[in-house]
């Protein structure tokens, strides 16, 4: 007759944090609990999580100045406050939009006026750079390049953000 054998409870793992030196290079954070995505596999503990865009890495090693740096960030996020794109793609409860549908329009006054500066930020970026712009700021999709390429590359960026950090005012 063969023994069961008995489950081993996995060791407790006390929570740490980022050491100092990862929170002195001064990179946005946010609290999240993992719990929220997956509460099956995860504990209930909130958790730092750092976010590090293309730009603000750029900016931090010297290749972007402080106003093509700002000029991007306010562009990045009034089109996240725009909400072009969709939060949810299903959803099992009740409906949200009081049984009519939206069309895209702006739900909001501050929805609107952040479509409205997003279309003006546009207007002032070169038209073959506006889909790189995007990807780059909003989606941070940014093809890796070497060389010759990578500085012509930088260089049409940083062309862009001065145009857009004008219209802005910041130089």
């Amino acid at each position: 007759m063969a023994r069961g054998r008995k489950k081993l409870k996995p060791a407790f793992v006390p929570h740490t944090d980022a050491t100092p030196e990862r929170l002195s290079k001064g990179d946005d954070w946010e609290m999240i609990n993992p719990a929220e995505i997956d509460d099956a596999e995860q504990r209930n503990v909130l958790t730092r999580r750092f976010r590090s865009s293309t730009l603000d890495r750029l900016h931090r090693n010297g290749r972007l100045t402080w106003a093509q740096w700002y000029a991007g960030d306010q562009y990045r996020n009034a089109y996240h406050r725009a909400a072009f794109l969709l939060k949810v793609v299903a959803s099992y409860g009740e409906r949200t939009t009081g049984g009519e549908s939206s069309y895209g329009l702006p739900r909001t006054e501050a929805q609107l006026r952040a479509r409205n500066f997003v279309k003006q930020c546009r207007e002032q970026i070169p038209f073959e750079m506006r889909g790189f712009m995007d990807r780059l700021l909003v989606h941070d999709e940014m093809p890796k390049y070497g060389g010759r390429a990578a500085m012509r590359n930088l260089t049409q960026i940083r062309f862009a953000l001065d145009c857009l950090a004008f219209w802005m005012r910041l130089t």
